[in-house]
């Protein structure tokens, strides 16, 4: 029985032993082949990672550029409908203005001039909330790009081109012109022209 019981020992020692040796020159090769092999499969999922980053990136920019866009469309297109809303009012401002003129001149009703004046006032200030600008045009020089030439006065004397009288104020609506002024435009004559 002992004699049994060291054949059966024997083989595992051997066993044990034959896994504990060196490796061969082949199997060495083949662990560095498969080491390099798994070395490029790595690279070639990180360039894929990386390539999978870089879409992702340029997605990123292009939806933010996009909201932005789309954001910037919406404000206009807010402006553009307050711009024709303020463009209806506007004749209502001129009417208001001739009303306080007339009143001016030969009211006897102080209490309706008030009233006028005070409505006048608060549409005003409204519209200027808004971003409404009247353009300022007497005694400045005549710029085509915000004034209406109505009338060309004729003078021997003074600046070409100078606005002479504002017959309907323009105005600007955040930086845009959305009423040109009609004016007077003074034209200096030379006296020699005249024979």
């Amino acid at each position: 029985m002992e004699a049994a019981e060291r054949k059966r020992e024997t083989p595992i020692e051997e066993t044990s032993l034959e896994n504990q040796m060196p490796d061969t020159g082949s199997e060495a090769v083949a662990e560095q082949v498969i080491g390099k092999e798994i070395e490029r499969e790595i690279e070639e999922e990180r360039g894929l990672a990386q390539e999978y980053l870089d879409h992702l990136q340029r997605l990123q920019a292009e939806f933010a550029n996009y909201r932005k866009r789309a954001q910037r469309e919406i404000l206009e297109a807010y402006d553009y409908a307050k711009a024709q809303l303020i463009c209806k009012l506007l004749p209502v401002v001129d009417d208001l203005e001739r009303a306080i003129e007339s009143l001016d001149s030969g009211c006897d009703n102080d209490e309706a001039l008030k009233g006028v004046r005070l409505i006048y006032g608060k549409l005003k200030s409204s519209l200027q909330a808004e971003g409404l600008e009247a353009i300022e045009c007497k005694g400045k020089r005549f710029d085509p790009n915000f004034h209406e030439a109505v009338v060309v006065t004729k003078a021997s004397e003074g600046t070409e081109g100078e606005i002479v009288k504002d017959f309907q104020k323009g105005y600007i609506f955040k930086g845009k012109l959305v009423r040109p002024s009609k004016v007077e435009v003074k034209q200096i004559q030379s006296d020699q022209g005249d024979e």
